[in-house]
């Protein structure tokens, strides 16, 4: 029983532990010091969304949490499988609408039309920065992530 709890101490306190950021004025330590490409544009809409929460380290702790706890319903070791099983799906489900819950993000929607002429579209997690129609913005590019600043 001890291994168990300490399982599911281990679990949460990884998965509490993980910091997803998607805001443009976080950047990742690998990308520092590292060249970036930049494109210019003028922000022509702006919506509102929501990102997602991560599903996938809460179903992993419910499904370990709902194991341990059906394992110890009963004494019949046949029964105790099971109740684990079905512990363990139960705990996965409902772990992974509460993993998403937590660690959803509002976000915003930035329609932009680069300087090319071309009209993209970016997500990124709300942040300090203020953004409205016909701002001037940089994208600044690198490793497939795009994130929007304003340019001064």
């Amino acid at each position: 029983m001890n291994k168990n709890l300490f399982a599911v101490f281990f679990i949460l306190t990884t998965v509490g532990c993980v910091n997803y950021q998607y805001t443009p004025d976080v950047v990742s330590r690998s990308d520092a010091q590292k060249q970036q490409y930049v494109v210019l544009g003028t922000i022509k809409d702006i919506t509102s969304v929501t990102i997602e929460g991560d599903r996938e380290a809460g179903a992993a702790a419910g499904a370990l949490i709902g194991g341990v706890a059906g394992k110890n319903v009963t004494d019949s070791e046949t029964e105790s499988d099971i109740a684990s099983l079905v512990g363990g799906l139960v705990g996965s489900a409902i772990g992974s609408e509460v993993g998403s819950n937590l660690t959803k993000k509002d976000g915003i929607e930035l329609l932009i039309e680069t300087d090319a002429g071309k009209l993209i579209s970016i997500i990124q997690e709300v942040s300090s920065y203020n953004y409205f129609k016909n701002q001037k913005v940089r994208i600044i590019k690198r490793n497939g992530k795009s994130r929007v600043v304003p340019f001064d």
